[in-house]
Order: C-alpha cells, then sequence, then structure tokens
C-alpha cells in the first residue's frame, strides 16, 4: 500500500516498512552468540581445571601442615625440632613454586584456548562474508 503525502511524495504504507521478523535478527546475530558461547564455555573449562587444581594443591598442603604438630612433638632434641622445621620449610617452597608454574600453565592455556575458538569464529565469518 502507498500512501501519497501533502507534498505529492509516494512513501510506502506500514506494510512495506514492517521490521525484519524475529528470526531475521536471530540469523543475523547467531555467528556472535555461537562465537559467545563457545569462548564461554572454553572460559568455563579452563576455570573449572585451576580450581580443581587450586583446591587439590590447598588440601595437600592442609594435610602436610596438620602434620607439623605431631612431627614436632616426636622430637627429643633442638637439632630434631630444627631438622622438622627446615624440611617443613623446604618442602612448602617447592610444592608453592610448583603450584605456581602449575597455575601458570593453565592460564596460558585458557588464554591460548580462547584466543583459538575466537580466531576461528573470526575466520568463519570472514569467509561467509565472501
Amino acid at each position: 500500500m502507498v500512501e501519497t503525502a501533502k507534498d505529492g511524495q509516494d512513501r510506502p504504507g506500514i506494510e512495506e516498512t514492517r521490521a525484519p521478523s524475529l528470526e531475521r535478527m536471530l540469523d543475523i546475530q547467531r555467528p556472535a552468540m555461537q562465537a559467545m558461547a563457545d569462548l564461554n564455555g572454553k572460559l568455563y573449562e579452563g576455570i573449572a581445571a585451576v580450581n580443581k587444581e587450586w583446591t587439590s594443591f590447598v588440601n595437600r598442603r592442609l594435610m602436610e601442615d596438620m602434620a607439623i604438630p605431631e612431627r614436632l612433638a616426636a622430637c627429643t632434641t633442638l637439632q630434631d625440632m630444627m631438622r622438622v622445621y627446615t624440611n617443613y620449610v623446604q618442602d612448602a617452597y617447592t610444592h608453592y613454586q610448583s603450584e605456581i608454574e602449575q597455575l601458570s600453565k593453565l592460564n596460558r592455556s585458557i588464554a591460548q584456548d580462547t584466543m583459538t575458538a575466537l580466531q576461528s569464529h573470526m575466520e568463519r565469518v570472514t569467509k561467509n562474508r565472501d
């Protein structure tokens, strides 16, 4: 339906200027939604791995920490007590250093997986445009 305006110009009516359908708008947004879903999935998996690793580490360290009073109680000399403390501090240092390295590897993996997924989607969108 075409309406004629006061200035004599023909303008399309309401039926001819309908907004795009909801389905069409979803089709337009689908690549972005898929990319975000993939990115969120990669991030979730990475965060879950970091949380699992950290929880395991804290559990191991708590077991070590809780064993110290018993080890100290078994000491009969000052040298025994110093040996227990020295071993405890050295082990703790080694464990924390190792855990920091492990968490760094996991974080690098998260970043790399996220960037790979993002690049994959960008390439797919670029190919679809051509």
